[in-house]
């Protein structure tokens, strides 16, 4: 099940103008400018953390919201309960969670599942209780003799006994909402004392101590991820070699980069928040991530490898809240634009669309990707195909010298475009394409406007290829579906759409798949020698 979340009269984001948000397994993104609720929205999960577990497992507090009465949760880093409430008016905080069947959900299943569940909590108070709660059959208002019971391993909703509604689809969806990580915009590893953490992430002398426990502790599991993590940050930054430890006097970091030592002051900030952020995402486990401005001390072309990078340890999908408009299209499988109305009123709002591909370019700060030694675009599909393709250029070191730019999807591969790529040619002469084929067999044509799009690149001087599978997803090896996903999941064969398998994934977990696989399988294809030919 997926969830559309809403909030009114939370912070700035009063029942007037109240925040809608629809929580995938994704990357989504926030852009907005200062102070327009774009950090709120991602506090509102760590502020609400107790309130999210409680609703999100068979609990006391659960139950007797929904046999009418209040329940009791504690707010997380409030001192003043005020804070959370919109000063826009008087009423109640309500949380509105409605649920959908993702692809593969079995429809019998579905009648009796909760889809919708609408909570108010008490203004100025830690109390929440139950307004609306029904499943697509039947609305259960909250009453006295509402109970569950557990069966076949599952919890069931039960009035006088008799079975009105399955609980666990709701509680499955809503548990990844409460195991999220809130890391917030200022990222030091040094200058914080070490008896406190910054919301969600350990900071100073006791993120120091954690480093060195994971590092030479006995979990293999820990080393391992303090070996990845290790790994990452060094393909991000072109080193050669890279060994991060804790002083001795445990005041800071020592880095040896290439084999020359270094205090973490010496290297920059920005080196510092890539180990501080990876290194408390990599020693637990989160449903989603919180990134508040990923943007921050980092040049352009380091800002998506760092995204994907944090993204890559969140089981569910990150949210992130970022300034940069580029970064946000470049990486957002979908978008939310936040601005401020007036003093305490925010409105949020899809961002649909792109912009041309020249104003894309100046978006993404182009000029400075060429003075670092970037020299080619190469235009791929869609949005999620940019994530995807960053993580299959990352495998031949490519990810630093080319940047990804998205087409837009289908509706815009058509003719008609000639315009438009050249002024691209005009930013940058040297200009590739990518694209799926859409073939539900070998050897058939491409469809019309898909070969107009092909002829006009061509005619242009821009080298295109055309996949011969049907779609990128189309080469993800068995193993790698089936580590990213589970053993229920299978590989497409090569003219299979995704939407028509029993059990498919979200295109918006492509790139996870790409960042699991390694090109030998897949040597052979085309697309293997596509990459080679970079």
């Amino acid at each position: 099940m997926q969830i559309d979340l809403t909030l009114k009269n939370y912070r700035c984001f009063p029942d007037s103008h109240p925040a809608r948000l629809a929580v995938r397994k994704r990357l989504t993104a926030l852009v907005g400018p200062n102070n327009s609720g774009k950090s709120a929205l991602l506090r509102f999960f760590f502020e609400f953390r107790h309130l999210l577990q409680a609703i999100s497992a068979p609990s006391n507090e659960l139950l007797a919201a929904l046999r009418g009465g209040n329940s009791v949760f504690a707010f997380q880093g409030i001192s003043d309960l005020m804070e959370v409430f919109s000063n826009d008016n008087s009423r109640d905080l309500v949380i509105e969670i409605n649920l959908s069947p993702e692809e593969g959900d079995h429809a019998a299943s579905i009648e009796k599942t909760p889809n919708r569940l609408v909570i108010d909590v008490v203004r100025a108070q830690n109390v929440f209780k139950i307004r609306e709660f029904r499943t697509p059959l039947m609305a259960i208002a909250p009453a006295a003799n509402i109970s569950w019971t557990p069966g076949d391993g599952r919890y069931y909703l039960t009035r006088d006994n008799v079975r009105i509604a399955w609980l666990d689809p709701l509680l499955s969806a809503i548990r990844p909402l409460a195991q999220t990580v809130y890391i917030g915009a200022f990222r030091n590893a040094i200058n914080v004392g070490g008896s406190q953490n910054y919301f969600d992430i350990q900071v100073g002398e006791q993120f120091l101590q954690a480093w060195r426990r994971f590092k030479t502790g006995t979990s293999k599991q820990q080393a391992a991820g303090a070996f990845r993590l290790t790994d990452d940050i060094k393909h991000i930054f072109g080193f050669d070699d890279l060994e991060i430890n804790t002083s001795d006097d445990n005041k800071t970091l020592q880095v040896f980069v290439d084999g020359r030592p270094f205090r973490l002051d010496e290297l920059g900030s920005g080196l510092a928040q890539f180990i501080l952020v990876l290194a408390n995402v990599a020693t637990r486990e989160q449903g989603y991530i919180l990134l508040d401005e990923p943007e921050l001390n980092l040049h352009p072309s380091l800002q998506l490898d760092f995204l994907t990078s944090v993204a890559s340890y969140a089981s569910d999908g990150i949210v992130f809240a970022t300034h940069s408009i580029g970064l946000a299209r470049s990486a957002g499988h979908q978008i939310y634009a936040l601005k401020r109305l007036q003093e305490g009123v925010s409105e949020m709002r899809p961002l649909e669309g792109l912009p041309r591909l020249a104003e894309f370019l100046g978006e993404l700060s182009f000029s400075g990707y060429r003075e670092l030694g970037f020299q080619r675009v190469l235009l791929v599909e869609g949005q999620t195909d940019v994530t995807t393709m960053q993580q299959l250029l990352r495998k031949r070191n490519l990810d630093h010298k080319i940047v990804v730019l998205p087409l837009g999807g289908a509706g815009m591969i058509t003719d008609g475009r000639e315009g438009e790529l050249s002024e691209i040619q005009r930013i940058s002469p040297n200009i590739l394409a990518i694209i799926d084929s859409e073939r539900s067999a070998a050897g058939q044509p491409l469809a019309a406007e898909r070969q107009a799009f092909v002829e006009t690149c061509r005619n242009l001087g821009i080298a295109i290829h055309v996949l011969d599978r049907r779609a990128i997803e189309n080469y993800f090896p068995g193993r790698a579906v089936r580590a990213i996903k589970s053993d229920k999941y299978r590989a497409l064969q090569p003219f299979e759409a995704l939407a028509t398998i029993p059990l498919p994934w979200a295109k918006a977990e492509n790139w996870r798949i790409a960042r699991e696989m390694t090109l030998d399988e897949i040597g052979g294809t085309d697309l293997h020698l596509f990459l080679n030919s970079l």
